[in-house]
């Protein structure tokens, strides 16, 4: 938890720590990696007298999936090698192309597009987060022939105002069927603002075994957002950014805040386990797989190579997942920000007045989720006569939170001090579903599931989604179209509806809110192509509104977005673009600017004899101007206002890839056009970006 003597003893401790667990992770994976290598030269010595240097390509020797359709379906995923991109390390970029954050690296954030909108979480303050926090269904599980480590350093100046990113990653097979692995990642910065430090750390340690009647996999994650939150710039309108009324507040830490000890701190634990055991059992042939297990003999057939196989008929699935998070928020120096005007009513930045404490905010909730998820799925290979499979599946999940309810008081010294307390309350539902799918083939592959709530808090609850996904040979080119549906009745989590605290409280009971998402889309993989249509439709749309208040509306509210991804190439230039024209029918309840972009445009050539790839270009985002959500450090949350527009400002970061054989580095200028455009780059109201800054860093693979 925050250290609260000041920003910078805190965050200079903070670094001192972290920079102990980096160095001896790095040693660590270093040292496995080694040994392992050693290990390997050992035995082709033993083997052969003069050992010979392997070119087998990464994907031969590691493969890698993560798990989906609620963890019974494992989907392959290629190893990133690839120099193009690794100046846009930023995590939220990675998700969504156009984005609001509050200026610094790790920050709260939301996204600009309809499509990658999520402000729905059981637990609300990870609306504005949740990318920092790692979920079973993000895990990458590998199984590799080799000692396989990745370790990544990104250093950002000035030094006292510097930003770290640092990972480790190492994942080895004990034998063909059993893997284990861990990996670490913090993203931490001091911004270039004053009480804008970021500290977000995840540590995965994951394991999987698999085999052809039984498999299993385990991750234990932690994750941990520690943020200091000031508030944005002081006033609303701007101009200590746009029209500096001196030198002084030209530069970007003496611009003074709102609030220097505000502080938001999450952290999380869970344990997931899933296990599947075969039943039954039918003979096949398929293609052959580059990791064949024992039961699997090559055979030929019409020149093909493929595999005899003995697959069960269904499986039975068990998962078992944990979650427990805990968020504080505190003002310790709440008092001397409190005003009174000439009525003697007492005001307070942002939050207008506190209701129980004037000394300082010390807001803390818990919340606990336990889910047991049964499943039973017949396997589409032992359907010969329909070719597809089926799964149906039930689940029950205890929620448990404990929250801040009105304290009581007691007097010390003639002055009123409360005596914070507690509540906790625990709900349990229980939800069924089924799904039909074809997961199997070379050119078509669809789904179709829906799911029911039928006993709990949310018992009426319904989720129904299908999509249908295909790719064809079409003349010289492999193009596919897809389409997606899902329609959801949900009820509000608890949270949405029930909160206490010292600036924020509500109690509301909500209808259930209904939402129609529809997608459909072109891809040409081999025109470097996609096309993508999107709508969504909400009836008792539950959102944020103009008071940082969670609110609901019975207007109908429609809105679409049209994308195109597309990559040029000219000879050695090379233009990466991702483009979205969005409406919306109601800009006052859900704003999205007319048109976003990310262009990324290099030149792409090698050096030394082609031992060294070199890419050096410039990366542009921009999106119109429109009435961007506005943050609420109390909550959390991103909400409307309508107070100023911001937007029509395009930034600019120049940046040079490097790839030497294993490694990627980049040199990087953020935001190089700062000092040539009128100072107009804020992201969202009382926050801007940060002026130009120089970045580095360097990524390295083994896998030998």
């Amino acid at each position: 938890m925050c250290n609260m003597r000041s920003p910078k003893q805190f965050f200079l401790s903070l670094r001192t720590m972290s920079k102990k667990w980096i160095y001896i992770l790095f040693l660590l994976a270093i040292t496995v990696n080694v040994i392992g290598q050693r290990g390997l030269a050992t035995e082709r010595a033993e083997a052969e007298e003069e050992p010979k240097v392997s070119q087998v390509a990464p994907g031969d020797r590691l493969r890698s999936w993560r798990l989906v359709d609620d963890f019974t379906w494992a989907d392959s995923l290629a190893i990133d090698t690839a120099t193009a991109g690794v100046q846009q390390y930023n995590p939220i970029y990675n998700e969504s192309f156009s984005n609001i954050h509050l200026g610094n690296m790790g920050s709260a954030y939301t996204s600009n597009l309809l499509s990658f909108k999520k402000d729905f979480n059981e637990f609300i303050f990870l609306n504005s987060l949740s990318i920092y926090f790692d979920q079973p269904e993000d895990i990458k599980f590998y199984n590799s022939k080799v000692p396989y480590t990745n370790l990544t350093y990104i250093f950002g100046g000035p030094k006292r105002r510097s930003e770290e990113n640092v990972s480790v990653l190492f994942t080895q097979n004990v034998n063909k069927r059993l893997n284990l692995g861990f990996e670490y990642n913090l993203l931490s910065s001091v911004g270039s603002y004053s009480a804008q430090q970021t500290d977000n750390r995840t540590f995965n340690l994951w394991t999987s075994y698999n085999d052809p009647k039984y498999s299993v996999h385990g991750v234990f994650t932690y994750n941990k957002t520690d943020h200091y939150l000031n508030g944005g710039i002081e006033g609303n309108n701007h101009e200590l950014i746009l029209d500096p009324p001196s030198d002084e507040f030209k530069q970007a830490e003496n611009v003074p805040v709102k609030y220097t000890t505000q502080t938001n701190y999450i952290d999380n634990y869970q344990f997931f386990v899933t296990q599947q055991l075969g039943i039954g059992k039918i003979n096949l042939k398929r293609e052959v797989t580059a990791f064949p297990n024992d039961s699997v003999s090559v055979i030929t057939d019409e020149n093909e190579m493929l595999e005899e196989v003995q697959l069960p008929v269904s499986t039975a699935y068990h998962t078992l997942h944990i979650s427990s998070y805990k968020r504080a928020f505190k003002i310790d120096d709440l008092s001397s920000k409190i005003t009174s005007d000439a009525n003697g009513i007492s005001t307070l930045p942002i939050y207008g007045a506190n209701f129980f404490d004037a000394a300082k905010t010390a807001d803390t909730t818990r919340y606990t989720n336990i889910k047991n998820i049964f499943q039973l799925k017949f396997n589409e290979e032992a359907n010969s006569l329909l070719r597809f499979g089926l799964r149906a599946f039930l689940t029950n999940e205890i929620k448990h939170y404990k929250f801040r309810v009105a304290p009581a008081f007691t007097i010390v010294d003639t002055v009123k001090v409360p005596i914070y307390r507690n509540n906790d309350t625990t709900f349990v539902s229980t939800h069924i579903g089924a799904q039909i799918f074809k997961n199997l083939g070379q050119n078509f592959w669809w789904n179709l599931g829906g799911k029911l709530f039928v006993q709990g808090y949310k018992a009426g609850d319904i989720q129904l989604k299908g999509n249908v996904n295909t790719l064809y040979r079409v003349f010289k080119d492999t193009a596919g179209v897809y389409a997606r549906g899902q329609i959801d009745l949900r009820t509000a989590e608890f949270l949405q509806e029930n909160y206490y605290s010292n600036h924020f409280q509500w109690n509301e009971n909500f209808r259930q809110e209904k939402i129609v998402n529809l997608e459909a889309g072109l891809n040409i993989p081999t025109r470097n192509l996609k096309m993508a249509f999107e709508s969504k439709s909400f009836t008792d749309y539950i959102f944020w509104d103009y008071d940082a208040m969670p609110d609901q509306t019975t207007e109908l509210i429609n809105a679409f977005e049209i994308s195109l991804y597309k990559k040029f190439k000219f000879g050695p230039l090379h233009s990466h673009n991702k483009l979205a024209y969005q409406y919306s029918s109601s800009q006052n309840l859900y704003p999205l600017p007319d048109f976003a972009g990310l262009s990324s445009n290099y030149f792409d050539f090698y050096l030394a004899k082609r031992v060294l790839n070199v890419q050096i270009g410039v990366d542009v985002k921009y999106h119109t101007e429109y009435y961007t959500p506005a943050f609420m450090p109390a909550t959390g949350q991103f909400y409307l206002q309508n107070q100023i527009k911001v937007g029509n400002y395009p930034f600019l970061d120049a940046f040079v890839n490097l790839q030497l054989k294993r490694a990627r580095i980049f040199l990087k200028f953020d935001h190089v056009n700062q000092s040539l455009m009128e100072r107009n780059y804020f992201l969202t109201m009382g926050y801007p970006y940060s002026p130009m800054r120089f970045k580095w860093g360097v990524s390295w693979n083994f896998y030998d």
